[in-house]
């Protein structure tokens, strides 16, 4: 029995190492691939930014306005703004702008975003699908950055780098960013990144995949599908967009928690991103997002093992190192305002598995929607 508890606990810790620590690290060794072509292109292509709405009135002006003040060819930009059965004054305001280039689908019954996307891409008269969000906001020249790629024939998509700002917030995202965006850079050289983020993306309306109406993370599995019918998603860091922090740990919980549900979710949609021979791709899918996923149950399984296996000095000294971090992160959790990164750190590598540990029970159980609340940035 003995044997079978070390193997759980040094299983269980190489993976989680492997996936926050030696995999990130073993990306620097490897030489990319690729050396991506940047130069401006002679014709632009047309481009549709498409925008699911719910209850936007605080944001949905701001945002047509600074879609419209970009740094791209006016008669080659389309917006569509895709109302989900909105009930404030969202609708009322998007139709008081005058320009014929921001259309407005206004659908009475609310289904949630993948829905939306599904009912306005084929509305979209553009070569080019750029999606965002209403309250993330594109920097001047988002489209152009976005858009260069596309001269290549195997780029299928692009991402683009979200910037978070909010020093008020309660949560110490940036860390985490940051791994995020380096991950998401060296994979993309390497072969593809893993799915899009959802405040900037752009993609070939040729290789618009639908998706679901019931997908919980759209980005994560359209990029996915792009890629596995053959189409390299990159990644550009500088196509930018820009967004608030959540104001506090709950609503990151929140946010954290649906995403956990469509990680999920998208080991059934996106399947053939596991098979080892899609090679690199397959490797980065396990060991970026995979691996991840299973944090919490991987933890759970390491703290256990090291209990059964208290016997063993080494194994004591083990445990009283993990109740150490655990206790740093709990400490972090009531002093969160100060970010001290000692504790911060913790805190927030445990709430982020927390939530993909809820996340699990809401796939499991079928109680996550859809159709979701943004949230509160």
């Amino acid at each position: 029995m003995t044997s079978f508890w070390i193997t759980v606990f040094f299983a269980s810790a190489a993976a989680i190492v492997w996936s926050y620590a030696i995999y990130p690290l073993l990306l620097a060794l490897v030489p990319p691939r690729r050396h991506e072509q940047t130069g401006d292109p002679r014709d632009w292509p047309s481009v549709s930014v498409l925008i699911s709405v719910y209850n936007e009135e605080k944001h949905i002006v701001t945002r047509i306005e600074n879609l419209l003040k970009l740094d791209y060819p006016g008669d080659k930009l389309e917006i569509l703004i895709g109302s989900d059965g909105s009930t404030d004054r969202t609708d009322e305001l998007v139709r008081t702008f005058p320009d014929a280039r921001v259309k407005l689908r206004a659908f009475e019954q609310r289904e949630g975003k993948p829905s939306v996307l599904n009912r306005l891409v084929p509305q979209a008269h553009s070569e080019l699908l750029v999606f965002s969000d209403a309250n993330a906001m594109f920097g001047s020249d988002a489209l152009r950055k976005l858009a260069r790629h596309f001269a290549n024939p195997q780029i299928g998509g692009v991402c683009g780098r979200l910037v978070l700002h909010g020093d008020s917030s309660e949560t110490d995202e940036s860390p985490y960013w940051k791994l995020e965006t380096y991950l998401k850079t060296r994979e993309s050289t390497l072969d593809s990144c893993l799915g899009a983020n959802g405040a900037i993306y752009a993609i070939r309306k040729s290789c618009w995949p639908r998706i679901p109406d019931n997908t919980f993370v759209d980005d994560f599995v359209i990029g996915m599908r792009v890629r596995e019918a053959g189409h390299r998603v990159i990644y550009d860091t500088e196509a930018v967009a820009n967004e608030e922090l959540p104001q506090s740990v709950g609503h990151e919980m929140t946010r954290r928690i649906r995403i956990g549900a469509g990680g999920f979710q998208a080991l059934f949609l996106c399947w053939r991103s596991l098979l080892p021979w899609r090679g690199l791709y397959s490797i980065a899918f396990w060991s970026h997002k995979v691996l991840r996923w299973f944090a919490p149950f991987l933890m759970i399984a390491a703290l256990a093992s090291n209990v059964a296996l208290l016997p063993h000095p080494l194994f004591a000294v083990l445990l009283a190192l993990q109740l150490a971090f655990y206790s740093l992160a709990l400490f972090g959790a009531f002093i969160r305002r100060r970010k001290i990164v000692l504790f911060s750190a913790p805190c927030y590598f445990v709430t982020i598995n927390l939530a993909l540990l809820f996340g699990f029970f809401r796939f499991i159980t079928g109680t996550q929607q859809a159709a979701w609340k943004r949230t509160a940035r």
